[in-house]
């Protein structure tokens, strides 16, 4: 026979709120220990270009432009460039990513929001159709694109988050997409 602690069987038979913390705590401890392990994450700008969702990474992001920024027409630019905007005495470009991800181009202008996107030396704005979220997302939830990606699309992905089963978002890689539009590729 094993001698017990007076205080245990009254600890199970007492409620709850009449139990000291460290009695209460050890009734209802379980005998798994949780391991904090902290993740590393990738904050994410999720977006959409035809209906299609997309992010680029947090860090690329500077800044995120009303839809009603006013983005002023220069003749004799690339039809993937939108126009230029004025902000904070800075002439920054407005492009589409439309053409350079073989997407549809879209009929009329749009009045989606600028992301103010800086990557391979070049600040400008990206036009979007829909701001989604600003997320935080752990790094081991990005997988490595598919080969099943379109052609025209592969090059700028740099991995592909699977939301749930019938959900994935391909993550650009603003670095690829300015390089690939400064050659004149978009």
């Amino acid at each position: 026979m094993t001698a017990e602690d007076p205080r245990d069987g009254e600890a199970n038979d007492r409620p709850l709120a009449t139990l000291s913390l460290n009695d209460a705590l050890a009734a209802q401890s379980d005998s798994e220990t949780v391991v904090d392990v902290d993740e590393p994450t990738q904050q994410l700008v999720l977006f959409r270009l035809d209906d299609q969702r997309f992010a680029l990474p947090g860090s690329a992001v500077s800044e995120i432009l009303p839809s009603d920024q006013p983005v002023y027409y220069v003749p004799g630019l690339p039809a993937s460039t939108e126009g230029v905007l004025h902000l904070r005495g800075k002439i920054e470009s407005v492009i589409s990513l439309h053409q350079l991800l073989g997407l549809p181009t879209p009929e009329a202008t749009s009045k989606g929001m600028i992301l103010l996107v800086r990557a391979a030396g070049v600040t400008s704005g990206v036009r979007i159709e829909q701001l989604d979220d600003v997320c935080e997302v752990a790094q081991s939830m990005l997988q490595a694109p598919p080969e099943t990606l379109p052609g025209k699309l592969r090059p700028y992905v740099s991995a592909l988050w699977q939301i749930d089963e019938r959900q994935a978002l391909a993550l650009l890689d603003p670095e690829t997409l300015f390089d690939a539009y400064r050659q004149g590729l978009g």
